[in-house]
């Protein structure tokens, strides 16, 4: 301690840890604050890196504004303004098949249609899929209040064709997880809720007011922001908001333990320790605190995923698109879940005679695909974009970032499993657990874990003032 004033300690300075050292210094401003960071570097797998003319982001290159948790740390941090919106385009996600690409029915909210005509427009289905998907509102609502997987919801629902052409692969581009697996209660309660309290999908969504879901393309793209400058820019401005904090860069830690009132980091004394790393890092962590956590917390599984970053010429493509990105269901024996054209997305990212494009690859569903080496993951990119859109010639340059065990999987009784987590922690006073391993993957998430993480502690100060 610094005189009587608590410290504390961070473990882990990606954007969850960060998010709780901005709130645990807001709300506590004579406690002694220390970040520990294992790499070198703060913001975990946000980084954004210059290629020439291109701004290239490793992993997420933005994030939603509802939830509000990111839009109101911008907010506070005076970075709110630089946000960009995606650009006005009438055609935004697409879903290939083959060598064709198919527009994302207008009207559908990742799963629900809530316009009929697009549906019936859509090629992408046979008309027997098209009729099985909008008979959803004649589905009788299931009477059990068990955790579903993704996919078993998904068909009871819609049928089969509309799971396999368009949900599957929607649903995967955000949690690259296997739908057979994903709980529907930890990823898309709101649907389950839907069918509890209205009797099917369709209808309810019909009846929401003030509903934008007719105006989406799967993804809801008008509440996406991105900063001017890139994520790591984010991750910079909220370093630069949280004064008179150590950070510890290439300094993990190993061991925390309970030392009284206090907690130990590697025999470091602490008033309290806020947890933001993975899953199974905090299990090793805790495994002789308590093996009953530790066991919970190791069941939470991970994926890896690779993305390749590519630079292009505009004119080296034959057709001309200015979507968004493009999907791809995994019945099509692909091996590339999906294409997201950045610059496409949002202004900025390069000079407008070239596109940046990111692929992505690897998922709970091929993971092997992972451990090729980069110049097998950028064939299979530049074969996927010549597959779909038409590519030829020479990039101008790719980039590969893999990233292995990062996107903990949200599997059939998850929310029982974090319930679980959660009472074990409560357990241990000035002990706090945050990150995307719990509630959500998103940057939303990550910040409102951080935040809660903090807020917690500060309510226990208060107690013990």
């Amino acid at each position: 301690m610094l005189g009587d004033h608590p410290n504390y300690a961070i473990i882990g300075g990606g954007i969850s840890g960060l998010a709780s050292a901005y709130y645990l210094r807001k709300h506590l401003p004579l406690a002694a604050i220390t970040v520990f960071e294992s790499s070198p570097r703060l913001g975990g797998v946000l980084r954004t890196v210059r290629r020439g003319n291109f701004l290239v982001e490793t992993s997420a290159d933005m994030f939603v504004t509802q939830p509000s948790a990111a839009l109101e740390l911008c907010r506070e941090i005076g970075v709110e303004a630089s946000l960009l919106q995606t650009r006005p385009v009438k055609e935004r996600a697409y879903i290939g098949m083959g060598k064709a690409i198919h527009p994302v029915p207008q009207g559908l909210s990742m799963m629900v249609p809530t316009l009929t005509q697009p549906i019936l427009d859509c090629d992408l289905l046979s008309e027997e899929g098209k009729q099985r998907y909008l008979a959803e509102n004649e589905i009788p609502a299931s009477n059990k209040f068990a955790d579903e997987s993704l996919k078993s919801f998904a068909v009871r629902r819609f049928g089969v064709e509309a799971y396999e052409k368009i949900i599957q692969p929607m649903v995967s581009g955000i949690y690259t997880a296997d739908p057979d697996k994903l709980s529907m209660q930890a990823t898309m309660q709101r649907f389950v809720n839907m069918e509890r309290h209205h009797g099917n999908l369709i209808g309810a969504m019909q009846r929401e007011p003030g509903s934008d879901d007719r105006q989406a393309s799967g993804a809801r793209y008008g509440l996406f922001r991105a900063p001017q400058n890139g994520m790591e820019s984010m991750v910079r401005s909220l370093i630069g908001a949280t004064p008179n904090v150590e950070f510890k860069t290439n300094q993990g830690a190993t061991k925390v333990m309970p030392k009284g009132k206090r907690w130990s980091v590697d025999g470091q004394s602490f008033s309290g320790i806020v947890m933001a790393t993975p899953a199974v890092v905090t299990s090793a962590m805790v495994a002789d605190v308590d093996p009953l956590l530790a066991h919970a917390l190791s069941g939470i599984t991970t994926a890896s995923s690779a993305i390749v970053a590519l630079g292009i010429d505009r004119n080296s493509i034959r057709r001309g698109f200015e979507g968004f990105g493009i999907i791809y269901p995994h019945i099509d024996a692909g091996q590339v879940i999906a294409l997201s054209f950045s610059s496409n997305k949002f202004s900025g990212r390069c000079d407008d005679d070239s596109l940046l494009i990111r692929c992505f690859i690897g998922g709970a569903l091929q993971s092997e695909l992972v451990d090729l080496d980069n110049n097998a993951l950028i064939d299979l990119a530049t074969k996927q974009l010549d597959r779909s859109v038409g590519f030829s010639g020479e990039t101008l340059f790719a980039d590969v970032f893999r990233w292995k065990n990062c996107m903990p999987q949200y599997h059939l009784g998850h929310l029982d499993r974090v319930t679980q987590i959660e009472q074990q922690v409560a357990t241990h006073r000035g002990l706090e657990i945050a990150g995307n391993s719990y509630w959500g993957v998103g940057i939303p998430a990550c910040i409102a874990s951080g935040k809660s993480a903090a807020d917690r502690i500060v309510a226990d100060q208060s107690t013990s003032d």
